[in-house]
């Protein structure tokens, strides 16, 4: 698989391998493994909490589930869990905008054409309430000229939401809440 198709695969499941939005982290660490355990999200609260797998980062709120996914691929390769397998594998991750569109349709997948702003353009899909972004980059540099075939930068799926707040005593090895 190239990161063209498994990108248009998270376009139409909203997951890579088992990592997803309302993915659960205790069930991602026995799938996957302990994950790389990053900062909170903002200074002075213990959660939310960045994660990650591979390249892929997961932003997790206080009840364990992952609440966004983020696939950067502007840095030429990715390196994501694989599905059948859930190893790690890298794919080249030089993603054009046309070549992706047709991804998406070979996949059966709908799609809409999200914002633009100076210098990129989205596309979006959503499943089950879940939306994911694709960002393509418009222009070589920030003010350069613009592409013929805009290439992708980033992928991001949310799906924030209200979590009960944990207990003093909960800890499960990532901290307490």
């Amino acid at each position: 698989m190239n990161a063209t198709r498994m990108l248009a695969e998270f376009g139409r499941t909203a997951r890579i391998g088992p990592i997803g939005c309302n993915a659960s982290l205790p069930e991602l660490v026995a799938a996957l493994g302990q994950p790389f355990i990053g900062d909170p999200v903002y200074q002075g609260q213990r959660w939310p909490r960045w994660f990650g797998y591979g390249d892929l980062q997961l932003v997790v709120c206080e009840c364990r589930l992952v609440v966004q996914v983020i696939v950067p691929v502007w840095r030429g390769e990715v390196e994501v869990p694989d599905a059948r397998t859930n190893g790690m594998v890298s794919h080249p991750s030089e993603v054009t905008r046309s070549r992706f569109i047709a991804a998406l349709d070979a996949e059966g997948c709908d799609w809409n054409r999200g914002l633009d702003l100076p210098g990129q353009c989205t596309v979006e899909t959503e499943v089950d309430g879940i939306r994911t972004g694709f960002v393509f980059v418009t222009t070589e540099g920030h003010e350069g000229p613009p592409l013929a075939d805009p290439t992708l930068s980033k992928a991001v799926s949310s799906a924030f939401h209200d979590c009960p707040p944990g207990t003093p005593d909960q800890e499960d090895g990532f901290g307490r809440a």
